[in-house]
C-alpha cells in the first residue's frame, strides 16, 4: 500500500493537527501498519544474511521496575495436584512496550481540557474495556513484523566527537540532520512499511546508575531524551512511510514535549503509528557494528488482549 497523501495535504485536513483519520478506510484499525505489505515483510526476509536472532526485550522482573510510576510485576507460583502454574500481574508499560492507539490523545483539542484519541475517540470511550476499537490487540492479530533499520545515534555522536544526549531530562533532542546522517553512514535506505529503530544509549546509562541514583530518579523524574518534535521530523517519518518506531529510551521523542502537537499526539492519536519504548538495543547495536549491517527482519507478537492500551512486544531482530 502506498502512502495515502502527501504531508502538505495532511496539513490541510480538518480536525486536529496532522491527523490521518479515515485515510485507510472508515473502519480501519491498523493505521500505519497498513503500510506493512507482504512485499515489506519479504524485504525483511531478504535482509537476513547470518541467521542471528537477537532479543529486544528488557526483563519484566526488574526490581525496581525500570518504569517506576507504573509499579512492578507480581508473580505467584501455584501448585496444583499434578502440575505447577504461574500467575502474574503487571502494567503492560512497566518495561519494554508498544504504546497502543488509545494510550495518548491530542491534549486540549478541540478546546482546553478535552482529550481526543485516535479516530476521534473520546476519553470515556478510550477508558471503556468493553469498547474494543483501536485496542492494541490489533498488534497481535496483525503482527508488527517487517524490515527494520537501526539508527545508532549514540554511536554516531561518539564517532563524530559530539556530546552525548542528556538521558534523564528533555534538554536534548535528536535533530533530523543527525537521523539522516546516521542513516547515510549505515547504508540505510527507507521504504514504506519499514520500521525505524533509534538507539540513544539510554539503557546503558540507566544500568550504570547506582542504587541511590535509581531511587532518586524514581522520586523525581524530569524527562527523557529522544527525537526532536519539529514539523520537519514528522514530515520525514510520513514521507518515508515509516510504519512503526522504536527507541531504547522511555519515549521515542524527548519528553515531556515542549511543543504542540507532540510526536505522541501525532503518531498515536493522529496517524495510528505504533511507538516502541524501553527496547533493549545493546546486543543489536554490538552485532550490527560487528557485521556492518544495520538492516534486518524485525518481528513482534503482542499480547492478544482485547481493548488493551499497550503491550509488551515480544520482539526480536534477525540478521
Amino acid at each position: 500500500m502506498s502512502i495515502p497523501c502527501t504531508f502538505d495535504e495532511l496539513k490541510q485536513r480538518p480536525g486536529p493537527p496532522l491527523n490521518a483519520w479515515g485515510l485507510y478506510g472508515e473502519h480501519d484499525e491498523l493505521g500505519r501498519l497498513n503500510l506493512i505489505t507482504p512485499e515489506a515483510v519479504k524485504r525483511g526476509r531478504d535482509a537476513i544474511k547470518h541467521g542471528i536472532c537477537i532479543n529486544l526485550n528488557l526483563s519484566l522482573s526488574l526490581d525496581p521496575p525500570i518504569s517506576p510510576m507504573r509499579g512492578g510485576l507480581t508473580h505467584e507460583i501455584i501448585g496444583r495436584e499434578y502440575c505447577i502454574d504461574s500467575r502474574v500481574s503487571f502494567n503492560t508499560q512497566m518495561s519494554t512496550q508498544w504504546d497502543g492507539f488509545r494510550h495518548f490523545p491530542y491534549k486540549h483539542w478541540p478546546r482546553q481540557g478535552v482529550y481526543t484519541y485516535h479516530g476521534g475517540m473520546t476519553e470515556a470511550e478510550a477508558r471503556d474495556p468493553k469498547i474494543l476499537k483501536y485496542g492494541a490487540q490489533s498488534y497481535a492479530r496483525r503482527p508488527i513484523s517487517s524490515r527494520a533499520h537501526l539508527l545508532d545515534v549514540a554511536a554516531y555522536l561518539e564517532r563524530h566527537g559530539l556530546p552525548s544526549l542528556s538521558f534523564f531530562d528533555n534538554s536534548t533532542a535528536i535533530p533530523l540532520k543527525v537521523l539522516q546522517e546516521c542513516a547515510k553512514e549505515s547504508n540505510v535506505h527507507l521504504q514504506p512499511g519499514d520500521i525505524l529503530v533509534v538507539r540513544t544509549g539510554w539503557t546503558e546509562a540507566y544500568f550504570a546508575l547506582s542504587a541511590d541514583e535509581v531511587e532518586a530518579r524514581r522520586k523525581s523524574m524530569t524527562g527523557v531524551c529522544g527525537v526532536d518534535q519539529t514539523e520537519e521530523v514528522m514530515r520525514w517519518h510520513w514521507e518515508n512511510g515509516i510504519a512503526a518506531v522504536v527507541s531504547d529510551a522511555g519515549a521515542y521523542e524527548r519528553y515531556p514535549s515542549p511543543v504542540f502537537p507532540s510526536i505522541h499526539e501525532v503518531f498515536l492519536a493522529g496517524w495510528g503509528l505504533p511507538m516502541g519504548e524501553l527496547f533493549d538495543l545493546r546486543e543489536l547495536a554490538e552485532t550490527c557494528a560487528r557485521l556492518k549491517q544495520w538492516t534486518f527482519l524485525f518481528t513482534s507478537m503482542a499480547l492478544n488482549i482485547d481493548a488493551s492500551i499497550a503491550t509488551p512486544p515480544n520482539a526480536q531482530a534477525i540478521l
